[in-house]
C-alpha cells in the first residue's frame, strides 16, 4: 500500500479526531458495499471533490491560488494512483487515446523511487496525459491525488524543471485526505501512475490478442 505523502501525513495528525477518523470510517464503509472497480474509482472521486468545494471555494483562496488551466508543473512529478483509477485512466487507451508509450515505459522503469524518477529529464517527467497545449485530456477521472493539489502564492514555487525540492505552501485539504487514506487501505493495489497503468495495459494485452496493429504490443513484448 503506497499512501500518498501529504494525506498520510494528514492521517497521522488528525486520526485520533473522532470527526476526522468518522470521515475514513465512512469512506470506508461505503467503499466495501461497492464491487465494481470504476465505481469505486468514481465514487472516491465525488467524495473528493465535494469535500474541496468547501476548501477552495472560499474567496481568499480563490484570490491566492495560482493553479489554472495551462500551470502544468504538478504534472511533472510523480503522482501515486489506486489500481481503481488507473483502471479508469486506461480505458482511454484501450478506447483510442493516444500516448507516448516509452514515455510510460520510461516513468514505469522508475518504480517507486521519487529520487531515479526526478533524475529523468523534465520532458520524460511529463504525465503521458498531459497535451501539448498544457490541459488534462482525463480531467474527469484525474486520480484523487491531482484534485487535492494546489499552492498558495506563486506558481513558480512549483516548478520542478530545476529544483524538485522546493518549499510549498500546500492548500490543506484534510477531510479530502482522509478520505484518500481509505480509499488505499481498500484498494487492492496502488503505487505510482505511470507503473499501475503500465502493469495493467500488460496484463489486459496478456489476456487479449490484439485485433489490430498496437504499438503497445511490441512494447510490452520487448519488456518481457
Amino acid at each position: 500500500m503506497n499512501v500518498p505523502a501529504i494525506a498520510k501525513q494528514t492521517f497521522e495528525r488528525l486520526k485520533s479526531n473522532p470527526f476526522y477518523l468518522a470521515i475514513s470510517q465512512s469512506i470506508l464503509s461505503h467503499i466495501e458495499k461497492i464491487h465494481n472497480s470504476r465505481e469505486k474509482a468514481r465514487f472516491l472521486h465525488n467524495a473528493v471533490d465535494e469535500y474541496n468545494q468547501e476548501v477552495f471555494s472560499h474567496p481568499l483562496l480563490k484570490a491566492l491560488v495560482p493553479c489554472r488551466a495551462g500551470c502544468t508543473a504538478c504534472c511533472h512529478t510523480q503522482v501515486s494512483t489506486t489500481y481503481e483509477e488507473a483502471l479508469l485512466l486506461s480505458d482511454y487507451i484501450n478506447e483510442g487515446m493516444e500516448i507516448d508509450l516509452n514515455r510510460l515505459k520510461l516513468q514505469s522503469d522508475q518504480g517507486q523511487d521519487a529520487d531515479s524518477y526526478f533524475k529523468l529529464s523534465f520532458q520524460d517527467r511529463k504525465c503521458v496525459f498531459l497535451s501539448e497545449e498544457g490541459s488534462c485530456r482525463v480531467y474527469h477521472d484525474r486520480p484523487m491525488v491531482c484534485r487535492t493539489n494546489a499552492v498558495v502564492g506563486d506558481s513558480k514555487q512549483c516548478d520542478t524543471r530545476f529544483n524538485e525540492s522546493s518549499q510549498l505552501r500546500l492548500v490543506k485539504t484534510e477531510k479530502a485526505d482522509m478520505a484518500i487514506v481509505s480509499a488505499y487501505l481498500a484498494s487492492q493495489e496502488s503505487g505510482t501512475l505511470p507503473s499501475m497503468l503500465f502493469k495493467i495495459l500488460k496484463e489486459k494485452h496478456h489476456r487479449e490478442k490484439p485485433t489490430k496493429k498496437f504499438s503497445l504490443r511490441n512494447l510490452i513484448s520487448k519488456s518481457l
